[in-house]
């Protein structure tokens, strides 16, 4: 579904070395398969979604989605992309206020349907998200975790092939944070979307298919990437044990395991 071949960012230095966020990256993501991507801050995470999502150009390397080179599209043609083909959970509620949960889910359904219908469409994803009774009320009355709900709603609306996600539970306490994960986990199995999560928070790992570092804007070594790799149970069953968590909290402590605040691009784009 998601394939990247030597993808590569690099921000120009005065009188320096440049900025590596992203330093030949190739990664390949199925249908159907969530990837957690954990690292430090400034490792280049969050830069590398973005030009996933067509919002920040890459200097060199191929992202292909479905075996279409998205970097090659126009303008355009990548609007369109993220709006019918793309779902993109941002680490900020980018709801609008005053406006009620389920209007604020159908913002990307509202280019292709009327209102009514895209409300229709909409209210049986926001049921499967505990947001039956609460659907109607204002997006700024909901708790932290309904409105991450709503972003979930919104990114999953128009059926996307493939879903990023950038620290989805960053404004959740751990309990919110492992509700979310497993309904992400959950939709994107049954709905065979290509996730790709990205956080520095250990508990993300526990709900992927697959864990991989980045530092420095390259994929970790051999050592910490197997510590990643540790089994972490299947859906909705994390590892009991300890084991896989202590595995992924020393791979973060050798990665330096932070949030990502990387170069980023501001966009108007609905997620």
């Amino acid at each position: 579904m998601l394939e990247l071949r030597d993808l590569v960012k690099h921000y120009p230095a005065v009188g320096g070395e440049p900025v590596r966020a992203v330093d030949g990256v190739s990664l390949t993501v199925a249908p159907g398969e969530t990837v957690a991507l954990y690292g430090p801050s400034g490792s280049g995470k969050t830069t590398l979604l973005l030009m996933v999502a067509m919002l920040l150009e890459p200097t060199a390397g191929s992202i292909l989605i479905g075996e279409r080179d998205v970097a090659c599209l126009s303008e355009r043609e990548a609007s369109h992309f993220r709006l019918c083909e793309l779902g993109f959970i941002r680490q900020s509620f980018d709801l609008l206020p005053g406006v009620s949960a389920i209007d604020n889910a159908t913002l990307k359904l509202l280019a292709s349907r009327r209102w009514r219908e895209a409300r229709r469409e909409i209210a049986p994803l926001l049921e499967r998200l505990g947001l039956g009774e609460r659907m109607h009320h204002r997006s700024d009355t909901l708790s932290m975790g309904e409105r991450q709900r709503v972003m979930i709603a919104r990114a999953l609306s128009t059926e996307p092939r493939l879903l990023l996600a950038d620290e989805p539970t960053g404004s959740l306490d751990s309990q919110r944070g492992r509700e979310v994960l497993e309904l992400l986990r959950e939709l994107c199995c049954e709905r065979q979307v290509a996730a790709v999560i990205v956080s520095h928070d250990p508990m993300a790992a526990e709900y992927a298919d697959r864990v991989l570092a980045l530092r420095d804007g390259i994929l970790a070594d051999d050592e910490v990437q197997r510590a990643y790799a540790q089994p972490l149970g299947g859906l909705g069953e994390p590892a009991e044990d300890g084991q896989a968590r202590s595995a992924v909290r020393q791979a973060g402590q050798a990665t330096g395991g932070a949030d990502d605040t990387g170069p980023i691009a501001v966009s108007t784009d609905t997620g």
